[in-house]
């Protein structure tokens, strides 16, 4: 990661823009102290995918899964005693 003053960000944000498309994520600091890092659009979606609920792992799942129970429990929940 290679980091930049903010002012000087600014100056040569065109080349910054671009050490970041080619994977290399660029840290902008401001008075010294991490401010913001700038990435590749990919980089980002990458990091941002949405979460898979377990129904869509199940329906790309390769194997069959015809055969698999998937009932639930009907029963009422134990009482605790304490």
């Amino acid at each position: 990661m290679i980091a930049h003053q903010l002012q000087a960000a600014k100056q040569r944000f065109s080349t910054v823009a671009e050490n970041a498309a080619k994977g290399t994520p660029q840290l902008v600091t401001k008075h010294g102290k991490p401010f913001v890092v700038i990435v590749s659009a990919v980089d980002w979606q990458a990091s941002h995918a949405p979460e898979r609920g377990i129904w869509e792992v199940l329906r790309t799942c390769p194997a069959d899964l015809s055969e698999l129970s998937i009932a639930r429990d009907k029963d009422l929940p134990r009482k605790l005693s304490f």
